[in-house]
């Protein structure tokens, strides 16, 4: 949770802080406050903070740039020096620094209270924190408990949600290796967050166990393509080496009460990716061919019920006898048929193949000459993926 440090600033306009560089970094988001007056004390930040020093622990000009050079790698989201008889002005090449990399710098005079500045940015950040966890929590029960109105309507109006806007759903899941895969995805949720917020959007984003869920308002299908893209990018740019992530797209809903049908349908297109069903140029809803007509069928007794009448007697027989006849099928219902070119899938010689179908013909009492019967188990598979 954060707020954009220009939000902050602006809370602080009676306090003659001045913008002196890095005006590139405004819509860095600001997760706390804290004083750090000398290199060492920047050992204890670790990101996302706003940084105050009266320049106490400086002895040079050098060390400001030190400083200002040590904030910028521990991911500080700005800097305000109080000028006075610490610091009696910023260097040139720290403003240089600053404005190469985009680090907001601001100035504030001696005779401001220190103590004031913190206290407001304080109260904005508990305040903002409050707000983002209220809206997150309004969003679990539009997704987890539509039916429960009062639990979500009415606490999303009063945050400037619209009831008649469309909303989209993503949901993200992240396969990593990390002890603590929370905070990745932690990690995640701060970037996009920051990302998003620069577009002028109106969203939430937020954990819910280990999936990542994004929240679009009063979006356009076009902009929520463009959105889904830049999201992609910058999240294939910030996983780590051995690290994938899964993502899926809802459809965009005519209200606030069908959230969770585009939550539904994110969770599934997450599922099909994450098995490796679809690619990444498929993970929108209006992108999924067959799966978009399948999805929609909401009885799910009905899905296993045909799912069970078409493939169970095969997948009893894989498991009974260790065969593979189910991913066969698989392989040569996808090759459209062709016995050589599902033995050369799966590396096998196409007597192999004949052997396993004829197998298989007879297993569930069909001939794979008719195109029903394999329409029919394409459509049995297509709805395993979605399960």
């Amino acid at each position: 949770m954060g707020i954009e440090l220009s939000r902050l600033i602006k809370k602080m306009a009676h306090m003659d802080l001045m913008l002196v560089a890095g005006k590139g970094g405004l819509s860095n988001l600001v997760t706390w406050v804290h004083m750090a007056e000398n290199i060492e004390a920047s050992d204890f930040l670790d990101g996302g903070q706003l940084a105050i020093t009266t320049g106490i622990g400086l002895n040079s000009r050098d060390d400001i740039l030190r400083l200002l050079t040590a904030f910028y790698e521990k991911r500080v989201s700005g800097a305000i020096f109080n000028i006075g008889p610490f610091i009696e002005e910023i260097p040139e090449e720290a403003i240089a620094f600053c404005d190469e990399h985009d680090f907001p710098l601001f100035t504030v005079p001696w005779k401001a209270h220190l103590a004031e500045i913190m206290h407001i940015c304080c109260f904005a950040l508990t305040k903002e924190e409050q707000r983002m966890m209220e809206t997150s929590a309004a969003f679990r029960n539009a997704i987890f408990y539509p039916k429960q109105e009062e639990l979500y309507v009415i606490p999303l109006t009063h945050r400037s949600f619209r009831v008649k806007w469309k909303y989209s759903v993503t949901v993200m899941k992240l396969d990593t290796h990390a002890k603590k895969p929370e905070e990745r995805l932690e990690a995640l949720r701060w970037m996009l967050e920051k990302q998003i917020r620069s577009r002028d959007r109106h969203f939430a984003i937020f954990l819910n166990e280990l999936e990542l869920i994004l929240v679009f308002a009063d979006i356009s299908e076009e902009d929520l393509m463009m959105e889904t893209n830049e999201i992609r990018g910058s999240i294939n740019r910030m996983l780590e080496e051995g690290e994938s992530l899964a993502m899926g797209v809802g459809r965009l809903t005519k209200s606030i009460r069908c959230i969770y049908k585009s939550y539904n349908q994110a969770k599934a297109i997450q599922r099909l990716q994450a098995r490796g069903r679809i690619g990444e140029d498929r993970i929108m809803y209006s992108n999924l061919g067959i799966y978009r007509l399948l999805m929609g069928i909401e009885d799910h007794e009905i899905i296993e019920e045909y799912y069970n009448h078409t493939l169970k007697k095969l997948i009893d027989y894989d498991a009974v006898n260790s065969s593979d006849l189910c991913s066969t099928l698989r392989s040569y219902l996808m090759n459209d048929g062709s016995v050589r070119d599902t033995a050369d899938e799966l590396f096998v010689h196409r007597n192999t193949i004949n052997y396993k179908i004829k197998k298989i013909e007879e297993l569930l009492g069909i001939e794979m000459s008719s195109l029903r019967a394999r329409t029919e188990l394409m459509i049995a598979f297509n709805l395993r993926d979605i399960m």
